[in-house]
């Protein structure tokens, strides 16, 4: 605190009324998000890393006063969203200050352009539930809904259960105005294409706030569904599955939800549902113009018969559709002293996505007491795959966090070799950042790396995430 007065004291004056939290219990809601080391370190207590304050301003100038101070007194800065990331990308690890950007509530829906705009501080959940009043969707639902607001998805290329259609916030998002560290306000144009250079929208989606604050995003929007169908169907084997859906992508058919489970992470759901054992497990949804739903559905099914596909109908559809956003099986591994679990996500082009499901399943397997793994966003070009595991051995919370880190070394390094890549959508924060030379390569981290300094010279914002 000693060492920022200065700063504190020209917020005060130039900022008449900005919110400035200094308790510790206060500072402690904000020093962590959802990694689950942080988890670890929660359990084990005192909290080794608490901001110096944390800062709510209720603007986007506000937003690029702040930065423009923070650069002028040397002041790290953190922004902070919902809380939700999991690769420890806000960890105040020398006492940053954080920046809550969730005052940031602006909204306003363009009909004609089929757009609309909301602040960086609207959650996913309050986003939509704006946009459904007035007859729309955006289409994005992920599991963090309730609690990721709009700057700290587009940060991180978030994707929702519905992406097959509506694809990731890459693609969801139309322009963003974002504060820059020197204190500038950005705004991307809202033309929906160009010939301009490179799309400046990009430099941000996926940054985790290395080179600015997004304070205003606006994406696409559509109509609310005419109608909304689930249905199930089981699968021999996981290849035959992935094949299907391969197979009807190619045709450019593209239902909103598409989510494979293999054959061990399905078997659970099989008994509860009253399906056949041993199989694997495709939930499909389809939303849209009614004419629409019932063409998808028709190639749909005819592919999946193809491909020895038994059909279950509507219940194991809806049944998934109502327990979606459920996590407490992980969290109830972390609870325990010795116990972890987290989901990581990696994607791959088609020749490569199976041998990187079965490459990471088989190398956590050794490590872990459960791998459960499924196919849940799919594209003309490839898929993601999710390896969630399952670990305990004997000790306390911090044997369990390092026991963690040696599962997420796996199985990144696991899927790099087998032609995955290192997140999907979940992001890098600092958890996966020594990886992204592996991805990249040397030059891709350097042009990264130059943007950083140029933007940022003084390295004041976000440290350490992306490497950078």
């Amino acid at each position: 605190m000693v060492q920022h007065e200065q700063f504190f004291h020209e917020l005060n004056t130039k900022i008449p009324g900005l919110e400035v939290l200094h308790r510790p219990e206060d500072r402690l809601l904000y020093a962590h998000g959802c990694y689950p080391v942080e988890y670890k370190w929660l359990l084990q207590g005192p909290y080794p890393y608490l901001p110096s304050a944390v800062l709510r301003p209720k603007n986007s100038e506000e937003v690029g006063q702040i930065l423009a101070l923070s650069q002028r007194h040397r002041v790290p800065l953190i922004p902070y969203g919902g809380g939700s990331g999991i690769v420890g990308g806000s960890i105040p690890r020398e006492g940053e200050v954080m920046v809550d950007v969730k005052l940031l509530r602006s909204f306003e829906i363009h009909h004609q352009n089929c757009t609309a705009t909301g602040g960086a501080g609207l959650t996913g959940a309050e986003f939509e539930n704006l946009l459904n009043r007035e007859g729309y969707t955006c289409g994005h639902y992920p599991q963090s809904y309730q609690s990721a607001v709009l700057g700290g998805m587009v940060a991180t290329r978030a994707i929702g259960t519905f992406s097959t259609k509506y694809g990731k916030m890459n693609d969801m998002v139309n322009s963003l105005e974002v504060a820059l560290p020197d204190g500038q306000l950005l705004q991307t144009h809202r033309a929906p294409a160009r010939s301009t250079g490179p799309e400046l929208k990009e430099i941000f989606l996926g940054s985790e706030g290395v080179y600015g604050i997004v304070t205003k995003v606006e994406m696409k929007i559509y109509p609310k569904a005419e109608k909304r169908l689930f249905e199930a169907y089981t699968f021999r084997c996981t290849h035959d599955g992935l094949e299907a859906v391969r197979l009807f992508m190619r045709k450019g058919i593209h239902p909103p939800v598409v989510r494979l489970y293999d054959e061990d992470e399905a078997a659970h759901k099989l008994e509860a549902l009253g399906y056949p054992q041993g199989r694997a497990l495709l939930i499909l949804g389809y939303e849209g113009l009614d004419e629409m739903v019932a063409l998808e559905q028709r190639i749909c099914a005819g592919i999946c018969a193809e491909n020895g596909a038994e059909a279950h109908g509507e219940y194991g559809g809806l049944n998934w559709f109502e327990t979606r956003f459920s996590t407490k099986r992980m969290l109830d591994y972390d609870l325990q002293a010795g116990g972890t679990a987290d989901a990581v996500e990696v994607a791959a082009p088609w020749d490569k996505i199976e041998a990187v499901y079965e490459q990471m399943r088989a190398a956590l397997l050794p490590l872990c007491r459960e791998v459960h793994c499924h196919f849940s966003h799919f594209y003309h070009t490839g898929a993601s795959v999710y390896v969630i595991f399952h670990a305990k051995v004997e000790g306390d919370h911090s044997t369990a966090a390092e026991l963690y880190q040696r599962c997420l070394d796996l199985a990144i390094k696991t899927s790099l070799a087998a032609g995955g890549n290192v997140s999907h959508h979940h992001g890098v924060g600092t958890a996966k950042a020594a990886y992204l030379a592996l991805e990249h390569g040397q030059a891709g981290v350097e042009i990264m790396r130059g943007l950083k300094n140029h933007l940022d010279p003084h390295g004041l914002i976000n440290r350490g995430v992306l490497g950078l």
